[in-house]
């Protein structure tokens, strides 16, 4: 019988995907703006199914094309089941993305969010969309509260499982990005993400990394919130102890909830996905090489400069982030590769 790290890894291992996005992801060169020797490559997120959107078309983000390949995965389910609704835990960009695409194929869904983020529930439910929020706070109410409301309503839910399928989703993704990447004629020495559920990470840095070798897989989170100790990468032992003692204590103890509502800070605050943590425990390794915090100030400063230097690239926050770092080494000569998560909109966060 299979296990549970057995099959996170069949799930997170995308080398041997070969298909091919057929719609367009654009990359924009940041080069010009910041004045690097080294190109600044920017994967376009924030148009993502663009040109299907409309009107909502600032929900567009990398989000929306993991669930419309994952509706296209489960289109058997869909068929021998009608009834039922979709089912995914997410934070504002799933939200929205769910929202849309369930809509679009006449589906209603019910969606758990931590319960610190907060969203026009009456809106949303105009698009079918019943959400529930987690008890305890961040991550830990969001996971627990996922299998509350599976046992209880299993009968009913189609799960999306966006965080297990995620990378397999984002892999033909990551496949068009090398195809441009050659097509660019440009070599990239590093890639700068942010991190939550890994679909990006291992869909479309994995794939980047597999293609180029000697690029650098490297996760860029809040210097007060980093989930990732860059000291164990580099030891099977250390990722397996590291991965074993979160999978056990997956609590938030101590977390003091202050945090300035300026800006919306990642899903995960203490612990990364309890998927994530799965995988490094049964193969040992992160496939990361590197880990990086950044002051949340710094990312404000390059989130607001990017908007003063051209409107249409005022990004989100985790987007800014991990541009930090990577105009840094393209100030070097480095090429690297950066995702835009989404345009900035205002979001609200609620920590009483």
């Amino acid at each position: 019988m299979t296990s549970l790290g057995e099959k996170v890894a069949a799930c997170f291992s995308v080398e041997g995907i070969t298909e091919v996005y057929p719609g367009p992801v654009d990359i924009t060169d940041l080069r010009d703006i910041f004045g690097t020797p080294g190109h600044i490559l920017a994967i376009r997120g924030d148009e993502a199914c663009a040109d299907e959107l409309g009107d909502l078309r600032d929900w567009a983000s990398p989000k929306m094309w993991l669930f419309r390949k994952r509706l296209k995965e489960i289109q058997e389910q869909l068929e021998a089941f009608p009834n039922r609704k979709l089912f995914d835990g997410v934070g504002f960009s799933g939200l929205e993305a769910v929202a849309f695409h369930a809509h679009r194929i006449g589906r209603e869904a019910v969606i758990v969010m931590p319960r610190e983020m907060v969203v026009d529930t009456d809106f949303f439910r105009g698009y079918g969309i019943e959400i529930i929020r987690g008890d305890a706070p961040a991550e830990q109410g969001y996971v627990e509260k996922q299998k509350e409301v599976l046992l209880q309503r299993k009968n009913e839910l189609i799960p999306l499982h966006q965080a297990l399928y995620g990378a397999g989703a984002m892999a033909p993704i990551g496949n068009k990005v090398v195809l441009q990447l050659e097509q660019l004629g440009i070599r990239p020495d590093a890639i700068f993400l942010c991190i939550a559920s890994g679909s990006n990470v291992y869909g479309i840095g994995t794939k980047i990394k597999q293609r180029f070798s000697g690029a650098r897989l490297i996760i860029v989170e809040p210097e007060r919130y980093k989930t990732i100790d860059a000291r164990i990468l580099s030891d099977p032992s250390q990722v397996r102890a590291f991965a074993e003692e979160r999978i056990g204590n997956y609590t938030l103890v101590g977390w003091d909830k202050k945090e300035p509502e300026k800006y919306t800070p990642p899903l995960h605050f203490s612990h990364p996905s309890l998927y994530l943590l799965h995988l490094w425990r049964q193969t040992g390794t992160t496939g990361l090489d590197d880990t990086i915090g950044v002051p949340m100030d710094e990312a404000l400063l390059m989130q607001q400069y990017l908007k003063e230097r051209n409107p249409a690239l005022y990004w989100t926050e985790t987007s800014a982030l991990p541009l930090v770092p990577a105009v840094q080494e393209a100030r070097k000569g480095m090429n690297v590769v950066v995702m835009a998560y989404g345009k900035h909109r205002e979001r609200q966060m609620n920590y009483g």
